[in-house]
């Protein structure tokens, strides 16, 4: 703007002196050796103009012909010149030196207002295209203006950093707008250029923790380590991302992989409940029911919880009610301090068809702690024992609670029968909890 009003300024003062001339102009005159000539002074100042022209460009051609042929000579006349050029220069280029220190500086602390500022004064002091495009795309990638970066940044060709700061560019443009399809793809080609670019491999393993895509992780753990991955990989994260590996491999029925996942995910968190059901499950589907029922006693003496129940009167199925009924009395006999032994037996009576019984131990049950389930359960068992009024009481009395008999998303309360990795509701990731 400045640069437009001068050159406005220069403009209109030479037309003004241009028509006050030609408003006044007079005569001169010229004795020389007896000769003389007269003319107006605006032709003379043309005249002078362009022998002065004539001058400079004969000057410019003997110049060139003396340094063609005398080199020499042409640097003994020329060199006080230069070295006052070539120390301008140098100053010049110090002075840019210590501005550049300074820009480095303040983009180092994010200082996006000083490295501005300084960035003008670099770039008048020093006119080179490609150091003063890394700087502004620096700037820019700073202030998170991430489509102005990656555009300066793509000016560098095919320079392989050059690639990576603009697959960088477009990774956090994909990130901020939580396009992670993209952003997964973009991260993924910024370690095809450099695989051992750590902080694209941390950006990609926190995204495939959140779409679920748990070999994908797996595999980054195993190529990387985990040491890499320590603010993103907590021993939760290893036993969630292996007891997801072990889900998929039960779903196949791929029970050896099941088990050898949930035995990973129980080495890093060992009380994992959705670990230990898938493998109790597994070792159940491959016909050891032995073992089964051996970790079942070990775990229920520890932490009782009604699932191992569940699984171990799926080992005794093919039994009588009456024996069914015996193996969970003495499996809840190990450890019954907290009265779930009674609705684990209320529980497998109802399932085997012994209603009496079930309501019998049902209501031991509520006598030490009232839960939905068992509510549920002694409701149901009355409706098969055809007390119809004792059905709606209790069957209202379990909708009065929260369900506690299936496995509950913290974060938006969605009940689902079986664990996932993933809130199948919000998506949340690792918020799939036994609630009994």
């Amino acid at each position: 703007m400045f640069a437009i009003l001068w050159f406005l300024f220069i403009a209109v003062a030479l037309s003004a002196l241009l028509v006050w001339m030609l408003d006044n102009n007079g005569n001169v005159v010229i004795n020389w050796l007896g000769h003389e000539v007269q003319t107006d002074i605006l032709t003379a100042i043309l005249l002078s103009f362009l022998v002065a022209v004539c001058i400079i460009v004969l000057s410019y051609l003997l110049t060139r012909i003396f340094a063609i042929r005398f080199p020499n000579l042409l640097k003994l006349f020329s060199r006080k010149s230069y070295i006052r050029r070539l120390e301008k220069l140098v100053r010049r280029h110090h002075k840019a030196y210590d501005i550049m220190a300074q820009l480095m500086l303040a983009l180092e602390v994010n200082d996006e207002k000083s490295a501005k500022e300084l960035h003008k004064k670099f770039s008048k002091l020093i006119k080179n295209p490609a150091l003063n495009n890394f700087f502004l795309g620096k700037i820019a990638f700073d202030k998170a203006d991430f489509s102005k970066s990656g555009e300066i940044f793509s000016k560098f060709g095919d320079n392989k950093n050059a690639r990576i700061l603009v697959l960088k560019s477009k990774l956090a443009l994909a990130l901020q707008r939580q396009d992670e399809v993209q952003a997964i793809a973009y991260a993924k080609q910024i370690l095809s250029l450099k695989k051992d670019n750590v902080q694209a491999a941390q950006t990609l393993f926190g995204l495939y923790k959140k779409r679920g895509l748990w070999q994908e992780a797996k595999a980054l753990i195993s190529e990387y380590g985990s040491d890499k991955f320590k603010d993103e990989l907590q021993k939760r994260d290893l036993a969630v991302i292996n007891n997801a590996l072990a889900l998929e491999a039960y779903q196949a029925k791929k029970f050896l992989h099941a088990i050898k996942y949930a035995k990973i995910a129980l080495k890093a968190e060992s009380q994992f409940l959705p670990a230990q059901e898938i493998l109790l499950k597994s070792w159940l589907k491959l016909g050891f029911a032995f073992k089964t029922t051996w970790q079942i006693k070990n775990l229920w003496r520890e932490n009782p919880n009604l699932i191992f129940a569940e699984i171990y009167d799926l080992t005794n199925r093919k039994y009588s009610a009456k024996n069914r009924i015996k193996a969970i009395k003495k499996l809840a006999e190990i450890n019954d301090e907290m009265g779930i032994g009674k609705l684990a037996i209320g529980l497998v009576a109802f399932r085997a068809g012994a209603f009496q019984v079930a309501k019998e131990f049902l209501h031991l049950s509520l006598l030490r702690q009232k839960t939905y389930r068992a509510y549920k359960l002694l409701a149901f068992a009355e409706k098969n024992l055809g007390n119809e009024e004792e059905f709606k009481k209790n069957i209202a009395k379990a909708e009065m609670m929260m369900p506690d008999d299936h496995y509950v998303c913290n974060n938006c309360g969605y009940l689902s029968s079986r664990w996932s990795p993933n809130c199948k509701s919000c998506g949340s990731y690792d918020s799939m909890e036994w609630h009994s």
